[in-house]
C-alpha cells in the first residue's frame, strides 16, 4: 500500500444523506484500525510498569496511533501549507529522537511513574510508533490478499472523490466500525506539548514545521473520525458484500489486528528499556509463515514481483517468508545524514535452507531485504524469497542470524523457525472458510476466534411464537463441481433462544438443525438451503427473546467430493469452525472453502 495522503475530510450533501470525501488525489488513512492495533497491544506487554502506565494514558496511545495519518492534512487546509510531518511521523527516526529527547528532560523525573509529568509523552510516542509498524505488516502481508482474492473494491461514490484501492485501510475500518465497536467517539486528547514535538522534528532536520501544522492535524482528526461513522452508515454494507474474506479476517489473518499487536508489544518493550537507559538487544517478535506452519503454499512463488498494498496488480500474500524485528534496523537519524541505508540485506543475514538436508535454497535477487518501504528513516520487518516454487511436503528452515545488524549497531539476537509446504499423503488442509451472517453481513472465517470476547457478536430481539428463518448459501470456489456435506453433531449452526423472565434473568437453550447436503455445484456456483426455526418457549405471551447463531466447536462439517466421496489433494476437506463464535441470526451465509494459491 502506497502511503496514505490524508488531505482532510469535505462535507458533502447527497439525497442520500451526508458522505464524506477527500480532496482530489488523497487516499482515506485507517487511523480507526491503528488505534486498534496499538491499544490491544497493551496487554501483551510484560512489563507491569510499562503496561501500567500505558493503560493509565490509552487515550493518548490512540491518539499517537492518528498521529502519523494527520501530518497529512495539511495539503487539504485553507490556505494550503506545503509542509507535512505525516511520513516522517511514521517512522523510527521520528519516534526514537521523540524518546530521546523525553529521556533527557529532567522536568520528567521518574519516568515509570504511570501519573508523572511526563507519561502522556511517553504513550503518543509508543503510540506514534505502533502506527507505522502497524503499516508494514498490514501493508507486506494483509493487504496483498486483496487482490489475491478479487477483493480491491472502493464504492463507486468514494472511487469518484479521491479514495482508491492501492490500500484497504479505510474499508477495514468501517468493518471495524460497524461489526466490532470501535468507537469514533468521543474526541481524542490533544498532542502533549507541541513546543517539544517541534523540537523533535527540528532536531532530525525538519525545521519546516511549525505549530501550524500540529494544530492542523489535530483538527483534521476530528473530521476523519466523524467522517469515517458517516460512510460507515452509507457504505459498510457495499464493503461487506465485495469483500468478504478481508472483512472476516482482518483480526486473525498474518499482518492483521493480533499479528500487528503481538508485533507493537515487542516494539513497546524496546522502546521502553531504550527509553529507561538499557535498550534490549533486536529479537524477532513474529513471523509469516508461524513457526511449525504446516499449509505453507508450493507454488504462486515465482510471481513477477511481491510489492505491499492491495491494488490490482499486488497479490501474493501467502508466498511470502517475513520475520519482524522488536527493534529497527539501521536508518539515517538526520534528514541531511549522509550516505544511503540499502533494503538488501548482507549475505547470510537471513537463510532458508530444506530442513532435512540443510541445502540452501536459491533466493530471488535483491533478497533477503528489508520491506515494505525506504528504509532511510527507520523499518522493523524483513523478508526473504525463493527464486521459484518450492516442493511439495518438505520442511523449510528460515534462520535470521548474527549477520543482521539493527539500528543501534548491535547484531540481532538469532532466531530461527519451521515451516512445511502442502502436498503431504493422507494430511488433510484446513479450507479458507467462511460464514456470512445477518442483515449487516457480518463474515467470519475458520480462524476467528472468540478468545477475546466474541469479536463478531451480533444479536436481536423477537416476540416468543415468531419464526426464524436462516438462508445458508455455498459457494464453489474449487476448480470442479462439488457436493458439499455440513453434518452437525450438536447443530450446524446453533440456534441459541435466551429467554428473560420477569426478573430479567436469561436462560440459554439450543436447538439441533442436523445435517444439509447440497446439490452438485459447478465452479463458482451457488445453492441455497433454507432453515426455519419455530421458536417455542413456556414464557409468558409477550417476552422477548434474543436469537444468536453459533458456530459450536463440536460440528464436524465436511466437504466431499461428488462422485468419490474422498478428498483428494486440492479440494477442500473440512470447515473447521470457529469455537464458540456467536454471530448475527437473520441471514447466515456458509460459503464452501477455496483454496487459493497464487500462480505466476
Amino acid at each position: 500500500m502506497l502511503r496514505k495522503l490524508l488531505a482532510g475530510f469535505m462535507v458533502v450533501a447527497l439525497a442520500v444523506g451526508l458522505a464524506v470525501g477527500l480532496a482530489p488525489g488523497a487516499e482515506a488513512s485507517g487511523v480507526t484500525t491503528h488505534s486498534w492495533m496499538a491499544t490491544d497491544a497493551i496487554a501483551l506487554v510484560g512489563d507491569p510498569q510499562l503496561q501500567a502506565l500505558l493503560e493509565a494514558h490509552v487515550d493518548q496511545v490512540a491518539a499517537g496511533a492518528h498521529f502519523p495519518d494527520s501530518g497529512y492534512a495539511n495539503s487539504g487546509v485553507n490556505p494550503p501549507i506545503s509542509s507535512t510531518y505525516g511520513e516522517e511521523a511514521h517512522w523510527p527516526r521520528f519516534s526514537y529522537a521523540y524518546l530521546d529527547q523525553i529521556r533527557n528532560d529532567p522536568s520528567c523525573g521518574d519516568l515509570t511513574a504511570a501519573d508523572g509529568p511526563c507519561a502522556a509523552r511517553i504513550a503518543h510516542v509508543l503510540g506514534a510508533m505502533a502506527h507505522g509498524l502497524g503499516d508494514e505488516v498490514w501493508d507486506w502481508l494483509f493487504e496483498p490478499n486483496a487482490p489475491d482474492r478479487g477483493e480491491s473494491y472502493i464504492p463507486t461514490f468514494l472511487g469518484n472523490n479521491g479514495f482508491g484501492t492501492d490500500g484497504i485501510e479505510l474499508q477495514m475500518d468501517m468493518i471495524a466500525i460497524e461489526d466490532h465497536g470501535r468507537a469514533t467517539q468521543p474526541a481524542l486528547p490533544n498532542w502533549p506539548d507541541h513546543p517539544s514535538l517541534l523540537g523533535v522534528f527540528a532536531g532530525i532536520g525538519r525545521h519546516d514545521i511549525v505549530s501550524q501544522d500540529l494544530v492542523n492535524g489535530q483538527r483534521s482528526m476530528l473530521f476523519v473520525r466523524d467522517g469515517e461513522r458517516f460512510l460507515t452508515r452509507y457504505f459498510h454494507d457495499d464493503i461487506t458484500a465485495n469483500m468478504p474474506w478481508t472483512a472476516a479476517h482482518m483480526i486473525t489473518a498474518p499482518g492483521g489486528i493480533r499479528f500487528a499487536a503481538v508485533a507493537i508489544a515487542a516494539a513497546y518493550e524496546s522502546m521502553w528499556g531504550r527509553l529507561l537507559g538499557d535498550q534490549p538487544p533486536t529479537e524477532v517478535s513474529i513471523t509469516y509463515p508461524a513457526a511449525g506452519q504446516q499449509d505453507v503454499p508450493r507454488t504462486g512463488w515465482d510471481r513477477d514481483s511481491f510489492l505491499p498494498g492491495s491494488s490490482a496488480n499486488r497479490g501474493g500474500a501467502q508466498t511470502r517468508i517475513t520475520a519482524v524485528l522488536s527493534g529497527s534496523l539501521a536508518y539515517r537519524p538526520h534528514v541531511n545524514s549522509p550516505g544511503t541505508v540499502p533494503a538488501e540485506l548482507p549475505a547470510g543475514a537471513m537463510t532458508l535452507t530444506e530442513a532435512g538436508t540443510g541445502t540452501p535454497v536459491p533466493l530471488r535477487a535483491c533478497y533477503p531485504r528489508i520491506v515494505p518501504y525506504n528504509p532511510e528513516a527507520g523499518e522493523h520487518t524483513i523478508a526473504i524469497q525463493p527464486d521459484g516454487n518450492l516442493a511439495k511436503c518438505t520442511r523449510y528452515r528460515v534462520s535470521v542470524t548474527e549477520s543482521l545488524i539493527d539500528g543501534a549497531g548491535e547484531p540481532v539476537v538469532p532466531y530461527s523457525w519451521m515451516f512445511r509446504t502442502k502436498g503431504c499423503r493422507g494430511v488433510r488442509v484446513r479450507p479458507d472458510a467462511q460464514v456470512r451472517v445477518g442483515d449487516h453481513g457480518v463474515w467470519a472465517g475458520w480462524d476467528v476466534s472468540s478468545a477475546t470476547g466474541n469479536d463478531q457478536n451480533r444479536s436481536t430481539t423477537a416476540p416468543v411464537g415468531s419464526t426464524a428463518r436462516f438462508t445458508l448459501r455455498f459457494r464453489n470456489d474449487g476448480n470442479r463441481t462439488e457436493r458439499f456435506t455440513l453434518k452437525g453433531q450438536q447443530a450446524l449452526v446453533g440456534f441459541g433462544v435466551r429467554y428473560r423472565d420477569a426478573a430479567g434473568l436469561d436462560v440459554t437453550r439450543g436447538i439441533r438443525l442436523g445435517t444439509y447436503r447440497t446439490p452438485p455445484i459447478a465452479p463458482g456456483g451457488e445453492a441455497v438451503v433454507r432453515l426455519d426455526v419455530e421458536v417455542r418457549s413456556s414464557a409468558a405471551p409477550g417476552a422477548t427473546i434474543t436469537r444468536r447463531v453459533k458456530a459450536f466447536s463440536s460440528v464436524d462439517a465436511r466437504v466431499r467430493d461428488a462422485v468419490t466421496a474422498t478428498v483428494t489433494e486440492g479440494a477442500a476437506p473440512e470447515l473447521a469452525p470457529a469455537p464458540g463464535l456467536e454471530l448475527t441470526p437473520a441471514t447466515a451465509q456458509a460459503l464452501a472453502p477455496s483454496i487459493i494459491c497464487v500462480l505466476s
